[in-house]
C-alpha cells in the first residue's frame, strides 16, 4: 500500500458579509443609541440616588467602563464590520476610537451650539442625542463600507468647517 500524502492546508479564509453597508449602518444605529440613551439614564432616576451613596465619580468609573464592554461586544458580534473589530487587539483600539472620536465631536459641538446661542446645560437630552450621532459618525468612519466611510468622513468636515467657521465669525 502507498501512502497518499495529506492535502496542503489552506489559510483559514475569513468570510465577510454579504452586506457591509447594512452591517456598519446597524453598527452606527447601535452604538449610537447605546450612548445616548446610556447618558439619558445616568443623569436621572436610580443612578443619581446610587451616586448620593457611592459618590459620583465611581458611578461615572462604572458607566464608563460598561459603555466601553458593551462595545467592544457589539464589535465583538458584528467581526466583519469594520477591519478592526476581527481581532481582539483591533476591538479594544476601535472601542476606544469610537469614544475619543465621539467625545471630540462633542466638543466641537458644543463650541458650535454656544456660538448660536443655544445653551446645552439648560437642554441636557440634545447633548445625549448629540454625543449618540457623533459616536455613530465615528463608527461609520472606521466601517468596512467604503460608501459608509465617504459619507460619515463628509459629515465630519462638513461639520468641522462649520464650527470652525461659526469661530471666526464671532
Amino acid at each position: 500500500m502507498t501512502a497518499h500524502p495529506a492535502p496542503p492546508r489552506s489559510a483559514p479564509t475569513v468570510r465577510h458579509p454579504a452586506n457591509p453597508h447594512r452591517l456598519a449602518v446597524g453598527q452606527m444605529v447601535v452604538v449610537g443609541a447605546a450612548a445616548a440613551l446610556f447618558l439619558r439614564g445616568t443623569t436621572s432616576g436610580p443612578w443619581a440616588l446610587f451616586a448620593l451613596f457611592v459618590g459620583p465619580e465611581i458611578v461615572l468609573l462604572g458607566g464608563v467602563l460598561a459603555l466601553l464592554t458593551v462595545t467592544y461586544l457589539l464589535g465583538t458580534f458584528t467581526l466583519h464590520g469594520s477591519r478592526l473589530t476581527e481581532r481582539p487587539a483591533g476591538r479594544c483600539a476601535w472601542t476606544l476610537a469610537l469614544w475619543a472620536g465621539g467625545a471630540v465631536l462633542v466638543g466641537f459641538g458644543r463650541a458650535a451650539l454656544g456660538h448660536l446661542g443655544f445653551d446645552p446645560e439648560q437642554h441636557p437630552e440634545a447633548g445625549h442625542w448629540f454625543l449618540g450621532l457623533a459616536v455613530a459618525v465615528v463608527v461609520g468612519l472606521l466601517s468596512r463600507s467604503r460608501q459608509v466611510r465617504i459619507v460619515s468622513a463628509a459629515l465630519i468636515a462638513f461639520f468641522v468647517v462649520i464650527t470652525a467657521a461659526l469661530r471666526t465669525l464671532t
